[in-house]
């Protein structure tokens, strides 16, 4: 079934219900409303403020596979630290990749689909990233 939004529902759930990847994005103990804004379904860093850690994950265009009924959707996750703490970053992909990677969301399983290394970001910052997939039939 074609249901982005529940899709992205249920992968934002999983990641704020997660104590260890909220310790790394400095979120531990932080309102809902506060981990909402730092954990988010869009891509958006033009507006980091100095010592914020953000993630994001959001589509980026699907892909036809063999059997054109079905498409490969891909959700790209990315982290953005000051550059100070870019080591922070990848700490968090690699607590990402251990909550969603093989498991069932929204009954898909969602698979690794590589890392995409260091990405655009605001100056002072670093960012890098990584893709996910998983079939959807139409």
């Amino acid at each position: 079934m074609f249901n982005p939004s529940r899709d992205l529902t249920v992968i934002q759930n999983i990641l704020m219900a997660d104590d260890t990847l909220l310790e790394l994005l400095k979120l531990k103990g932080k309102s809902p409303i506060d981990i909402v804004k730092r954990i988010i379904r869009k891509s958006s860093w033009d507006d980091l403020v100095t010592g914020e850690r953000r993630l994001c994950f959001y589509f980026r265009p699907a892909r036809y596979m063999s059997n054109m009924a079905f498409t490969k959707e891909v959700v790209e996750f990315d982290c953005h630290a000051p550059s100070s703490d870019e080591f922070y970053a990848y700490r968090v992909l690699e607590r990402v990749h251990e909550l969603v990677s093989g498991k069932k969301i929204n009954n898909r399983y969602l698979y690794f689909d590589g890392q995409l290394g260091e990405l655009p970001t605001m100056q002072g910052f670093f960012c890098c990233g990584s893709r996910y997939v998983f079939s959807r039939k139409y």
